[in-house]
């Protein structure tokens, strides 16, 4: 082939300058003489188009390889691919210039050093005329042997301009790639023979990355290259040969300016086999001027916006370790790793990493430091990070139990809803709420537990384990808190003492206060068991004053089925044989008639406590028509309501309770209601609420004193005698029957049409506690709208005999 000797040097006679201004001025002879010049480089391009192929489409003139490899080289693959150019003139234009950009560099250094080599090659000609073309695949330029030229783009040129639009940004991104791979290859201590085979095959590959064709690949550097490869200390290698670690960081430098300008390429990485060399890239060793973990991270954190790498990062779990291994390991690369991290947080793997594999761990490290100073922006980054973890709909709830483990529910809320900042904000503070009880106490004994358990597990993990970590015990963080009761993250002691304090999941505080009070009545029924007598009603008091505070509540209670199991506890607790009513009936308290509240409650026993904490929960969920009608419903072996509430008015304390709880639930809203009246007319209930309003039996004399009750109590009793009778003759299915008994009644007669409520408290209308919850939270005697008459001194008669006594049994004197 003749057309080194020839037709390059035309190309470099070209000259732009005279081509334009040819055409207005007259030709001296030193203007022809350049036109005809530029006129043989025109000619000379088309004729190196059409002798290599590159002309046209290629059907008429068939492709050279050899010829294109040998201008590729020649010419740099950027100008050499400008021969495809129906017209010219550009290309003679940049052969002719001086050009640095990332795709060309041409000077004249590289044109001296072109005619040099033209020379050289008429020199050795044979004798036939004709030279080995193989020589212009060898060449390689002196002035560019310095220059990282990976993917047809000199690496320098383009960090420094990052911003130019590259020709094939894929080919380019591929090339940097498995430059970066084939780099970390060589530095890797493994068998020699594999290195060596590694090396030749990938200069092999022109397509990729070709150093015998890039500039990088000068013969001095490549003989460096191709030697690291049998050194047998890494550690030396990267001593020996800092270049190396110098073209990895320009390598990533460029693959981060690349994905930045062209963020589509990330779908390149959502293989993983060009992901590896990235997290290989960690395994270097760090020197003090090389960043190269941090741009790594710099490069997986732009991959993160594209969903399929997302995936193929995380499918290798030994990956998503690493990352977290780094907060603990790696001070200088903990941001760029947070970041990463985050973007990762919403895959079930990492949720699970976090949670079995210690990742929990090694972020709470960064959250609670113990002795260095770590920034704040970096804290509420990792706070953010376990808030995400938290979320994740498949494992996050067992990245919540771990959290659990080593803080209060109420951090870890506060984790869960966000953002970092508050999480910060809160672990430097004291709290004392009912959601969170934290001082900077128990943040330092967690943060040294947490630093000493990091430490540990890196040192296993560092063995090649891959440890299944788990928490065994309690955090020392909460040991200050362990014997507090605790239901659904809430601290009940502190919620009574401030029952309006927002709460941020009240529903789970309900479900978990029904939950645990049922399962602490029952244990109080086996001697076996040691229970805190007062757990219950220390339950149903948080009960009770959250529903209280949160009404709707209640509908959601009826809707769990709990009041059944309510109501069955009631009933359960008034058979039990330790109950009071024996010991009332044999005169046990007739002394304490006329004694306040607090005397009778000290008179009671654990049993009736919890018997009446039982009535108490009932009486302020029949306030809920949907509660009021669930109690209606009945099953087989199941106990019915009325029956109960009638039983429970003759129960010292409760008779104020089941008088009032018994007007709840026969309201006019409930569809239920015809029901609970007939069962109420099955076991007598109009008559014994007649004989309570009856003044002729003696007034205290008679059903008043064996309840017990005092001026005060006598009245409201009386008033909600009259409103449940009320309710029982409003219109319904059995409304005749009861107004006959009614109308036949001469008691309910002088009563009827009386207004009673000027008796009861003045707001005991409208409170949600209820008259009985009125009279419970009145630490002293109760204002009145007006005071009590006393009662009349009428000549009674005994009541009739059919009447029914509390327990519903028929034909027994009260």
């Amino acid at each position: 082939m003749v057309f080194n000797r020839y037709l390059l040097p035309l190309l470099l006679q070209y000259d732009s300058t005279a081509e334009e201004s040819g055409a207005t001025e007259s030709h001296g002879v030193g203007a022809s003489v350049q036109i005809a010049k530029n006129m043989h480089a025109v000619r000379a391009s088309e004729a190196l188009s059409r002798l290599s192929g590159l002309y046209g489409d290629g059907s008429l003139i068939p492709y050279n390889q050899a010829a294109a490899d040998a201008l590729k080289v020649l010419l740099t693959p950027k100008l050499s691919s400008m021969l495809k150019d129906q017209i010219p003139k550009d290309l003679l234009s940049k052969l002719n210039a001086n050009l640095e950009s990332p795709e060309i560099i041409w000077n004249s250094s590289t044109r001296a050093e072109l005619l040099k080599f033209v020379d050289q090659q008429r020199a050795a000609q044979g004798p036939d005329g004709s030279y080995d073309i193989k020589d212009s695949h060898d060449f390689v330029y002196e002035a560019l042997s310095k220059e990282l030229f990976i993917g047809n783009v000199y690496l320098r040129v383009y960090n420094d301009q990052p911003d130019f639009e590259i020709s094939e940004p894929e080919a380019f991104c591929v090339a940097l790639v498995d430059f970066i791979s084939w780099l970390l290859h060589n530095q890797c201590v493994e068998e020699v023979n594999h290195n060596v085979e590694e090396t030749t095959s990938f200069t092999e590959t022109p397509e990729h990355l070709n150093l015998n064709e890039v500039v990088d690949g000068s013969v001095n550097e490549h003989q460096i290259l191709n030697s690291s490869s049998i050194m047998p200390d890494e550690q030396s290698v990267v001593k020996e040969k800092p270049e190396l670690i110098k073209n990895l960081r320009s390598a990533l430098i460029s693959l981060q300016n690349l994905l930045t300008s062209n963020p589509n390429l990330a779908s390149i990485f959502s293989n993983k086999d060009k992901l590896l060399p990235l997290f290989e890239c960690f395994s270097v060793p760090e020197t003090s001027d090389s960043n190269i973990p941090q741009l790594c991270l710099g490069v997986l954190s732009l991959l993160t916006a594209h969903a399929p790498c997302l995936q193929a990062m995380v499918a290798d779990g030994s990956s998503l370790l690493l990352l977290l291994q780094m907060l603990h390991s790696a001070p200088s690369c903990r941001e760029g790793s947070l970041h990463v991290l985050y973007a990762l947080a919403t895959t079930p793997e990492l949720a699970w990493a976090a949670a079995k594999h210690g990742g929990v761990v090694y972020i709470l490290q960064l959250l609670l430091p113990l002795k260095e100073e770590i920034p704040l922006q970096q804290r509420a980054m990792a706070a953010a990070l376990l808030g995400k973890l938290v979320s994740q709909p498949m494992h996050g709830p067992r990245v919540a139990i771990t959290l659990a483990r080593f803080l209060p529910d109420g951090l870890v809320s506060i984790i869960r809803d966000g953002p970092g900042e508050a999480v910060v904000v809160a672990l430097e503070q004291t709290t004392e709420t009912p959601e969170l009880v934290w001082t900077p106490a128990m943040a330092a004994s967690l943060s040294a537990q947490i630093s000493t358990m990091a430490s540990e597990l890196y040192r296993e993990q560092m063995k090649g384990r891959v440890v299944d970590w788990d928490v065994l015990e309690q955090a020392s963080g909460q040991q200050e808190m362990r014997d507090e009761p605790q239901v659904g993250g809430i601290y009940v002691r502190l919620f009574l003492k401030d029952p309006k304090f927002p709460l941020r999941n009240p529903k789970r505080f309900l479900e978990g206060l029904l939950d645990q009070y049922l399962s602490s009545i029952a244990a109080t029924h086996y001697e076996a068991q040691t229970v805190d007598p007062e757990l219950p009603l220390l339950l149903s008091a948080a009960l009770v004053s959250l529903l209280r505070v949160h009404p709707a509540l209640a509908d959601h209670v009826g809707y769990l089925g709990y009041v059944p199991k309510l109501v069955g506890a009631v009933a359960f607790e008034g058979r039990r044989e330790t109950m009071s009513t024996g010991e009332i009936n044999n005169g046990k308290h007739a002394d304490k008639t006329n004694g306040p509240d607090n005397e009778s409650e000290n008179t009671q026993t654990p049993q009736e406590r919890v018997r009446l904490s039982c009535l108490r929960v009932l009486h302020q969920l029949a306030a809920s028509t949907t509660c009021a009608e669930a109690m209606a419903a009945t099953s087989v072996g199941s106990p019915q309501v009325v029956p109960l509430l009638m039983k429970a008015i003759g129960w010292q304390g409760g008779s104020i309770l089941a008088l009032e709880t018994l007007k709840r639930v026969v309201v006019a809203g409930n569809r239920a209601r015809d029901a609970l009246v007939a069962q109420g007319l099955k076991v007598g209930l109009v008559d014994v609420l007649l004989g309570l309003l009856d003044w002729r039996a003696g007034g205290r004399n008679g059903f008043c004193s064996q309840m017990k009750w005092n001026e005060s109590e006598a009245s409201i009793g009386r008033v909600l005698a009259i409103e449940v009778l009320h309710a029982f003759a409003t219109e319904g299915a059995h409304c005749t029957k009861v107004r006959e008994i009614l109308n036949n009644s001469d008691v309910w007669s002088a009563y009827k049409d009386q207004k009673h409520d000027l008796f009861l408290p003045s707001n005991a209308q409208s409170a949600a506690a209820g008259i009985a919850g009125l009279i419970e939270n009145s630490s002293s005697r109760l204002t009145y709208a007006l005071t009590a008459p006393p009662p009349q001194s009428t000549t009674s008669r005994p009541p009739p005999s059919s009447t029914s006594d509390f327990s519903g049994k028929q034909d027994q004197p009260l």
